[in-house]
C-alpha cells in the first residue's frame, strides 16, 4: 500500500521505464539523450509558438479516477480494537506527447515509446520508483483508446495545435486511508435458552 505521494511515483516509474530503454537504442538516444528530456510537464508548458525549443517527450497526467470494482470494500483490522477503511483504489490516464522538431522524429519516439509500454504491460519489482518501491505492488499499463473528438477537445483545452498523441490507463494504484474507527473484540459469548410451554 501506499501513501498520497504514489501519484508522483507512477510518474516516476514510467519515466525510468522509457529512459533505460531509450538510451540503449541509438537512433532513439540521437533524439532524447538525456533522462530530463522526458518530462511529466503538459505538453502545453513546452510547446508555446510552433515547434519546441527542445527535443522531449511529455507523459501528463490528465485524469484521475477511483476504480469502481474496488470501492464498497470491508474495513481492514488496523490494530487489537482499531478498524481503518480501505485504501482509495484509483486508474490514472495519462497523455503520451512526442514533442520534437520533425515528424518523422514524432513517428520515431512514439512507436519506440509504445512498444516498450508494450513489452512491459506489467511493472513490478525493482522497476517501481518512490513509495512503491519495495513493495508488492503492480502496475497494469493499458492503451487507452481515444476518439479524434475527444483528441480535440484536450488540444483546445491546451490552446495549441493539434499534435500526434496517445492515451494510457495505469491501474490499480493504491493511496492509503488514515480514518480508523475503534473496535472492541468479543470476549465472551452468552447463550440463554427459555423452554417454550404450549397453551
Amino acid at each position: 500500500m501506499s501513501d498520497f505521494r504514489v501519484l508522483g511515483a507512477v510518474d516516476e516509474t514510467l519515466r525510468l521505464l522509457l529512459w533505460s530503454q531509450f538510451q540503449v537504442d541509438s537512433e532513439i538516444s540521437s533524439i532524447i539523450s538525456t533522462e530530463q528530456q522526458i518530462t511529466i510537464e503538459p505538453p502545453f508548458k513546452i510547446v508555446r509558438d510552433g515547434d519546441p525549443d527542445e527535443d522531449s517527450l511529455s507523459i501528463f497526467l490528465y485524469r484521475v479516477v477511483e476504480d469502481a470494482n474496488l470501492k464498497n470494500r470491508q474495513l481492514e483490522q488496523a490494530g487489537p480494537n482499531a478498524l481503518r477503511y480501505p485504501p482509495l483504489a484509483l486508474n490514472l490516464f495519462y497523455l503520451i506527447t512526442p514533442l520534437t522538431n520533425s515528424t518523422e522524429n514524432d513517428h520515431k519516439l512514439l512507436g519506440k515509446t509504445m512498444q516498450i509500454i508494450y513489452d512491459n504491460g506489467s511493472v513490478s519489482g525493482s522497476a517501481l520508483q518512490g513509495v512503491l518501491s519495495n513493495t508488492a505492488e503492480e502496475l497494469r499499463i493499458i492503451l487507452n483508446p481515444m476518439s479524434l473528438e475527444d483528441y480535440s477537445k484536450l488540444w483546445t483545452a491546451f490552446m495549441r495545435s493539434f499534435r500526434l498523441a496517445v492515451s494510457y490507463e495505469v491501474k490499480v494504484v493504491f493511496i492509503d486511508s488514515e480514518r480508523e474507527m475503534g473496535s472492541e473484540r468479543v470476549l465472551r459469548k452468552r447463550l440463554e435458552f427459555s423452554q417454550f410451554r404450549p397453551v
